[in-house]
């Protein structure tokens, strides 16, 4: 790889790292902001926090597919700053916001923003030589998940040393910087390459869907825990005082066996529609287990090696397609990333207001199992010519 490559791998994983980790840095204390400037009841304050946190991932989740769309005929690099400054700006604005309403647009906005990702991972396609776009796709999603992982923390810990104003001011600011290093060390990539086209194959996009319905899958089952970890601890009869103080550890511990566990399937040298096959197929007998941990401890250690195998399925989905390189296909799998990061919780909730924790738990693994079958169907792992094979004109 050239020092031209590395450079945009490197700072596009920056600048997503960045935009991941101002995003969560905000969403920590963003409810309490919210009732600190609400001028509505209790239940109508509680709405408008409902819909000002949801909001902005199912706006990517619809526009991610568009800003591929964009990167495939524009300047990609230009698309992904210019969004990158937008970004900076709303975090900034948002700070001296207390119209709810008006707080609720600049949120969809922002989300429409975090589609931006799509063209992050255009360019680390473009700028990948064959063999390494699991491994830097991989690099990618791990500057993202760090993050996720420290922003809130930090967050806390800003909005109750600096408020509320000079917190959304220190998220915007570090956006700006990871702005400025992209400026001067991101180059633009190949238009043509972006430009590739997918076979228009009558399978082609059947296959397309079963990814998008992989993806989706293993992100709710990332992403369902958090929203119902006080039910877990009282199902274990863990008073509150004390789930409180460990249910932060719980989700860094399996955050962190995420990103390690990434880092290291994604140098391996197999097929990634074998590798995606047997991880994910351990990830769901990990699911189901969570159904039979005696204790919290088992629990925790289950969901550690769980993540550990899961994370690794959305960069290696995304590796099998970014030899295409269209912004559209990228764009409609990331569509599908977004769209689980917002309904994982909600499902989570949804399905244990119904039911109780170990069918919710059956249920997440039954999702996942029902996407498996049908990549498994379309991949060529048993057989055939696989699902790269049959999507890219040769």
């Amino acid at each position: 790889m050239n020092q031209r490559s590395r450079h945009n791998v490197l700072f596009i994983s920056l600048s997503q790292f960045g935009m991941a980790f101002s995003f969560n840095f905000v969403m920590v204390f963003l409810p309490f902001y919210i009732h600190s400037v609400s001028p509505y009841t209790a239940n109508e304050t509680l709405f408008w926090v409902g819909i000002i946190m949801g909001g902005p991932s199912f706006a990517a989740a619809f526009m991610s597919p568009v800003w591929g769309a964009f990167a495939s005929r524009y300047n990609a690099k230009a698309l992904f700053m210019s969004g990158l400054l937008s970004h900076a700006v709303i975090i900034f604005v948002m700070g001296f916001i207390s119209n709810l309403p008006l707080l609720f647009a600049i949120r969809i906005a922002q989300g429409i923003l975090g589609g931006i990702s799509t063209v992050a991972l255009i360019i680390i396609s473009s700028s990948s030589f064959h063999g390494r776009a699991s491994r830097d796709i991989g690099f990618f999603q791990n500057m993202m998940t760090f993050g996720q992982l420290i922003g809130p923390p930090a967050g806390a810990l800003a909005a109750s040393t600096l408020g509320y104003k000079g917190a959304f001011m220190s998220a915007s600011a570090l956006v700006l910087i990871t702005f400025v290093f992209c400026r001067f060390y991101v180059t633009e990539v190949d238009h043509k390459l972006q430009s590739k086209n997918v076979s228009d194959k009558p399978n082609a996009g059947k296959k397309k869907f079963v990814a998008w319905n992989l993806v989706f899958a293993f992100t709710v089952q990332l992403m369902f825990l958090p929203s119902i970890l006080p039910d877990v601890f009282k199902g274990f009869e863990i008073g509150h005082v004390i789930a409180l103080k460990w249910v932060g550890l719980v989700v860094m511990l399996y955050t962190a066996t995420a990103m390690i566990g990434t880092y290291f399937l994604c140098r391996l040298t197999i097929s990634s529609q074998k590798l995606i096959v047997a991880v994910g197929l351990a990830g769901i007998v990990l699911q189901t287990l969570l159904a039979a941990s005696p204790g919290i401890s088992s629990f925790v250690v289950i969901r550690m090696c769980q993540t550990a195998l899961i994370a690794a399925i959305l960069p290696l989905v995304f590796s099998i397609f970014s030899s295409d390189l269209n912004g559209k296909v990228l764009g409609f799998l990331n569509a599908g990333r977004f769209a689980g990061n917002a309904l994982g919780p909600i499902i989570g909730t949804s399905v244990l207001a119904l039911t109780n924790l170990n069918v919710l738990y059956l249920f997440v693994g039954g999702i996942s199992l029902v996407a498996m079958i049908g990549f498994v169907s379309f991949s060529g792992v048993i057989g055939g010519r696989g699902l790269r094979g049959t999507l890219v004109n040769k």
